[in-house]
């Protein structure tokens, strides 16, 4: 019976798209905009810039990236009994990227086909219209 009402709650809680993480123990839901908010706002970090470095094994900033994101998830890092591994912690961010990514996707949908440049005839003459001085010019 207990299972059947945790995937009960599971699907009550991804139809709210709520971020759904693993902190190392279990699994957690996040608001993801709100995360997103502290991560930009973050007193330490610029997210982009952090990512790029972080991408690159630059120091201090891939610490500093680590440290920002488990703050704002409540993250317990890798003691060498229990939590997340510093690469684990990045993949709680990347899937915060990409949650976000595909929500931007679901209800921002763009159109399958551009719309009309012109607002005059949409399909063009066979023969370009004729100018002013069409005729040929005899000198």
């Amino acid at each position: 019976m207990w299972s059947v009402l945790g995937w009960f709650k599971r699907r009550r809680l991804a139809r709210r798209e709520l971020l759904r993480f693993w902190d190392g123990a279990a699994w957690r839901y996040a608001d993801p905009f709100q995360a997103w908010r502290r991560l930009s706002h973050h007193a330490t970090i610029q997210i982009d810039a952090h990512w790029e470095a972080a991408d690159r094994g630059d120091e201090p900033e891939t610490t500093e990236l680590v440290l920002a994101i488990a703050e704002v998830f409540d993250l317990r890092r890798w003691d060498g009994i229990d939590g997340l591994t510093d690469w684990e912690v990045l993949d709680v961010f990347a899937r915060l990227m990409g949650y976000l990514d595909d929500l931007k996707k679901k209800h921002n949908p763009s159109p399958t086909s551009s719309p009309p440049t012109d607002s005059g005839s949409s399909t063009s003459p066979a023969v370009p219209p004729a100018t002013a001085n069409s005729g040929s010019d005899s000198t």
